[in-house]
């Protein structure tokens, strides 16, 4: 006769504590999972973000723009899922976003650790448009959380463009307002031809980018609306840096050149002139700003220079300096070189005949400075320089103060005040313009011709004022 086996009491008790120990490792399991590790459900766990807009300045079109950064905050002691992240108008927008090396204009799944933050990358790439000037793109960047949307702002300045690359101008070519003009490596003005920027014109240069002139430079602004020569990069960080690009190149044969109510600044050199054997060339500067300097405001290797009305500030070396001869005349200007973003050690003004390089004498001819109504003024004790003038070089100042020691005695006189501040403004702002109880106001003599000041405002017809800017009640 079989017998049925039943388990015995041993084995079945054995297996009950076997089911209770899994229970209990699966709860201990749980229980100690890290409760930033924890997913909450819970509508109330919103994101916080840094900024409630992320703002691009000046993209130009058909370029792509500089990637923007969103910190986005998960104060919730738990994780959360973040469902969706997106541009509102998805694939028809010209904005997008990178999240842990994922682009895309929409994110799905995207988890944060409790008490922790995500890094959003955002760029943009807006299309060209009929408009005249800048013009202005919204968006939202949104995000889902637990069935929460938030949103953040989008902005983008836009700017239509034109861009050259190693380009030659045509030979009666012009500039117009229309659209930005941005140069990548350089523009040249072929000899006999003339390249014409008019009014409101903004030129942009990538670094070492340059305008190259052989012919013939014609800058037209008017005071309301200057042309301005500048940087490509226009966040805040480099909106006065100096250095971004290489400058405006006056060659031997370039003559008549005239530059009026523009702005040239944050490049290596401003305005560079350089003679070649008897060729001069000539450039004429009126009602122009030269800021923020790498190197120098206006080199001229045996060019002629004219100022007048015309300001030249914060430049790493000099802010006027003419080597191996040439003619400057400073009318009505006001150049002072406070370089406060540099450690300068030269003068702010040099004039020599010589000039050489790598101890090479590269040309050797007189010079020729007269300075009217202006001030030379800086930060040094000793702002002027004049070389030795052995072939006949002269220099004649009249009405305008000079920062000077080495010369105090020469330029005594003429209605000339020596190491007497002007007394600006507010000249760690670039503001040049004098107070009026400053000893340069009503100090000038009246000149034929010159009855308005840098910002187009009427000159005292008796008393002028001595620099740029004339006082104004």
């Amino acid at each position: 006769m079989r017998h049925l086996h039943r388990p015995s009491t041993f084995s079945l008790k054995g297996l009950l504590q076997s089911l209770a120990l899994v229970c209990l490792a699966a709860w201990w399991m749980s229980a100690c999972t890290p409760r930033d590790e924890e997913f909450t459900p819970d509508a109330g766990a919103l994101l916080q973000f840094e900024a409630d807009t992320v703002t691009f300045d000046t993209i130009f079109t058909e370029a792509s723009s500089v990637t923007k950064r969103l910190k986005v905050y998960n104060r919730s002691k738990n994780a959360v899922r973040i469902s969706e992240i997106k541009v509102g108008q998805l694939s028809a927008s010209p904005f997008q976003v990178i999240v842990n090396g994922q682009a895309g204009p929409q994110l799905q799944n995207i988890e944060v650790r409790g008490g922790d933050s995500l890094l959003v990358l955002v760029t943009a790439n807006l299309k060209s448009t009929s408009a005249q000037g800048p013009f202005l793109v919204n968006e939202s960047l949104l995000f889902l959380t637990n069935g929460n949307q938030q949103e953040v702002k989008l902005v983008a300045y836009g700017q239509n463009a034109t861009y050259y690359r190693n380009a030659t101008a045509g030979c009666a070519e012009v500039w117009t307002a229309a659209k930005a003009h941005v140069i990548y490596d350089s523009v040249t003005v072929p000899v006999g031809c003339t390249l014409t920027i008019a009014k409101g014109a903004q030129v942009y240069l990538h670094n070492k980018a340059k305008l190259k002139v052989l012919g013939m430079l014609r800058v037209e602004g008017e005071p309301e609306q200057r042309v301005v020569f500048q940087q490509v990069r226009q966040e805040e960080r480099y909106r006065n840096a100096p250095g971004q690009w290489h400058g405006l190149e006056f060659a031997g044969a370039s003559q008549n050149n005239q530059i009026r109510y523009a702005e040239i600044k944050n490049a290596m050199t401003g305005v560079y002139l350089k003679a070649e054997g008897n060729n001069v060339p000539q450039v004429t500067l009126r009602q122009v700003f030269v800021k923020n300097m790498l190197q120098h405001g206006v080199l001229s290797h045996g060019g002629n220079v004219r100022l007048e009305n015309t300001l030249i500030a914060n430049c790493a070396e000099y802010a006027l300096a003419g080597l191996g001869g040439g003619r400057y005349e400073v009318v009505y200007s006001t150049l002072a070189n406070y370089s406060y973003d540099f450690l300068r050690v030269t003068p702010s003004f040099l004039f020599q005949e010589k000039l050489e390089t790598g101890g090479k004498l590269v040309r050797e001819a007189k010079y020729v400075v007269e300075v009217v109504n202006s001030i030379l003024w800086g930060r040094q004790e000793e702002e002027l320089k004049f070389d030795d003038a052995k072939l006949g070089s002269t220099r004649t100042v009249r009405y305008s103060f000079l920062k000077t020691k080495a010369y105090q005695t020469e330029f005594t006189g003429n209605g000339n005040q020596i190491n007497v501040d002007p007394k600006f403004r507010d000249d760690p702002k670039l503001d040049f313009q004098i107070i009026k109880l400053s000893p340069a106001n009503k100090a000038a003599t009246p000149l034929a011709g010159i009855t308005v000041d840098y910002e187009n405002k009427a000159r005292d017809a008796a008393t002028p004022d001595v620099g740029a800017i004339e006082v104004h009640d």
